[in-house]
């Protein structure tokens, strides 16, 4: 038997555990043939080896051919144990199988917002409260929901997600801090007006958080709904740094020679230093959280692929802002790339100079073993025979320090900015982000940048889906209907700013330019239905929302053409497309609220008055949903109940003003 075949056995010996008994005989038929093929024991015209599907369920959609981490851990066996060490691998799991290292059941009170929190474990299940007290310190406005996904590793800290049934992801407003121990508000939750429940957790964020799910083809176009399967992976995975793996499985059961097998799968260590660095910077650049890149308009969200460059896939850009030198939790790459040790390596150093991905690095040795790396080009260092034996172990402490992040306040990390300093101590925690005024918003210079009017494009898209300001549209609007652009994703960013800014001129002028490109888009329909409807045309709303829906439904739909058909005073049908939007997405607070508006129209009181709860429940300082329910909660005899949520809303309300008229 040749050494290659025997090195199969072996790695079946180890590694039985990954397979169920059936899949196993399968496996091991498979094997057995691939080493009696490589002996040359059966002739080529005998029956060939069972198909690949019987022992790996391959992607198909819109990522290609990505198998289950097992199947690489079949003949990887200590590199894919290591791994799940990693914090990368633990990056993100279902709620029922995270490591517990969370305070469950602990309540925390957010004093800005006036609401409690509280994770608590129902089994293998976890489960969030959320809910606010009223004058006698009676629970009210109580939101429970199971938490579906664990985001984050738990090295530095952890969030929360919940799943619709329609397959959007949400973002719960506590997380857990590790370094502290403690529950705190997530970023960006810290004041009083925040997010709430409502913080969608879109496929850019999935991309550095996990593997690419098993979608139809096109789904992951950016124009299409932000939906995730029931089924997730856990964790990024192998195959995100070395790329698919089916068609290197499938070479080592083909028998085919190791260079074919070699070159079936990415190594990075054998790229060039820019699609070396691309396949960690893939996850590991994000110059500015606040302001992200554009991704290339002909590229789908689950298009990477390890080898190519990051730029041909992302433009990103860095942000400058007023007197402040920006260092937050995701600047790994960025920081790396602003050393002067990364810049004059000549491509030499990279992230894998120091980090073994597949490791799980024990500090003190990993920072000598980092040492080293330094010395290797710093051996002529003035000082270096001066410093005390244990800190030529340790240069990682000096030059690139722990520091507090700007925009995850109880976090400290390691910044990669190579620098002799002197640099500032960690500062203390603070009670919430602050952020300097942006001075400037460049595109950053990594790989082939694109320049002239597309590079300008790039750039006003990153910023118009940021800030989305009148001037901003104004100035993107006249580059964008210049080009020669025939993606749809510029004109429709374009588009959502104009509708948001009531610009119903402008949104008409690049509703014309869609047409022409995509007639029958139903995220450009959705828009231009709410320019109609804000305009008067009733009749052409309900059409074009109905157009809309036939093409792609999805809630805002649903609840737009609700809207549309309420003001024709068709409130049977209303009613019925605002269930359809709750039972996609049940989150939908005035989908709630106007559910119960319309079944007290139709004199289904009781209803309407859960319905109205229910809204306050989802959306707790939601205005006009307290002074619905207070107005019926007296209409239908319940004046203790009325007063009840009348005082909570003059206290935490977005306008308690407009209530202040309903005071007796």
């Amino acid at each position: 038997m040749t050494q290659y075949a025997a090195r199969e056995i072996g790695c079946l010996q180890v590694r039985l555990d990954l397979f169920d008994d059936i899949a196993l005989m399968r496996f091991i038929k498979v094997m057995l043939w691939c080493c009696l093929m490589t002996i040359g024991s059966i002739h080529a015209q005998e029956q060939a080896p069972p198909k690949l599907e019987l022992l790996f369920q391959a992607t198909q959609g819109a990522a290609p051919g990505y198998v289950d981490d097992k199947a690489c851990g079949t003949c990887h066996a200590l590199i894919y144990k290591s791994y799940q060490h990693v914090g990368m691998a633990k990056s993100f799991v279902s709620a029922s199988q995270a490591k517990v290292i969370e305070d469950f059941g602990a309540e925390y009170y957010h004093a800005p917002s006036q609401r409690y929190y509280q994770i608590r474990r129902d089994g293998q299940m976890l489960v969030f409260r959320r809910y606010q007290k009223d004058k006698l310190g009676v629970a009210i406005n109580v939101f429970e929901t199971n938490v579906d996904w664990v985001m984050g590793s738990g090295n530095r800290a952890r969030s929360y997600i919940y799943q619709t049934e329609w397959g959007e992801l949400f973002e719960l407003p506590l997380g857990w801090y590790s370094e502290r121990g403690i529950w705190a508000m997530s970023p960006g939750y810290e004041e009083a007006d925040h997010p709430g429940i409502h913080r969608q957790v879109k496929r850019s964020c999935m991309f550095c958080h996990n593997a690419f799910p098993d979608v139809p083809k096109g789904d992951d176009l950016d124009w299409k709904p932000q939906r995730f399967p029931k089924q997730l992976p856990h964790g990024t995975g192998c195959q995100r740094c070395h790329g698919p793996g089916l068609a290197h499985i499938q070479a080592v059961m083909d028998s085919e020679p190791v260079e074919v097998i070699h070159e079936r799968i990415v190594n990075p260590r054998k790229l060039t230093p820019e699609k070396r660095d691309s396949v960690c910077f893939q996850c590991h650049m994000l110059p500015a959280v606040s302001i992200g890149g554009a991704r290339r308009f002909e590229r789908s969200d689950y298009s990477f692929r390890p080898g190519e460059s990051l730029a041909d896939y992302m433009v990103h850009v860095e942000v400058t802002r007023d007197g402040h030198e920006r260092f937050e939790i995701n600047h790994h790459g960025y920081r790396l790339t602003q050393s002067a040790c990364y810049q004059q390596s000549q491509g030499e150093l990279g992230c894998i100079s120091c980090h073994n991905p597949h490791e799980k690095p024990e500090s003190s040795v990993f920072r000598a073993s980092v040492a080293k790396r330094c010395v290797s080009c710093h051996a002529d260092h003035q000082h270096l025979e001066l410093l005390d034996a244990k800190v030529r172990r340790d240069c990682v402490s000096c030059h690139m320090p722990t520091r507090r992040t700007d925009d995850v306040i109880q976090v400290t990390m390691t910044d990669h900015r190579i620098a002799v300093g002197p640099f500032e101590p960690v500062s203390a925690v603070v009670s919430k982000t602050e952020q300097a005024p942006i001075t400037d918003i460049g595109l950053l210079p990594f790989g082939n940048v694109p320049r002239g009017e597309l590079g300008e494009i790039y750039r006003m898209t990153a910023i118009i889906r940021a800030l989305g300001s009148a001037n901003i549209a104004s100035a993107t609007s006249r580059i964008v209907y210049e080009s020669n652009l025939t993606s749809p994703t510029p004109f429709l960013d374009l588009l959502t700013v104009q509708v948001r800014l009531r610009d119903h001129m402008g949104a008409e002028k690049t509703m014309l330019h869609l047409q022409k490109l995509h007639p029958d888009l139903a995220a450009s329909l959705n828009l231009w239905g709410v320019v109609q409807l804000r305009q008067g045309k009733k009749d052409e709303a309900v059409e074009t929302f109905e157009r809309s829906i036939e093409k792609y439904s999805t809630p805002d739909g649903h609840f737009n053409l609700a809207l549309a058909l309420l003001s024709c005073k068709q409130h049977e049908l209303a009613l019925t497309q605002l269930n359809a939007a709750i039972a996609l997405r049940s989150n939908m607070h005035l989908a709630w609220l106007y559910k119960g508006r319309v079944l007290i129209i139709l004199g289904e009181y009781d209803k309407a008055k859960d319905a109205l709860i229910r809204a306050l429940e989802i959306e707790p300082n939601h205005t006009d949903s307290y002074s619905t329910l207070v107005q019926h909660l007296r209409r239908v005899g319940d004046p203790n109940e009325a007063e009840r949520y009348l005082n909570l809303g003059l206290s935490v309300s977005k306008q308690p003003s407009k209530l202040s008229s309903l005071v007796r």
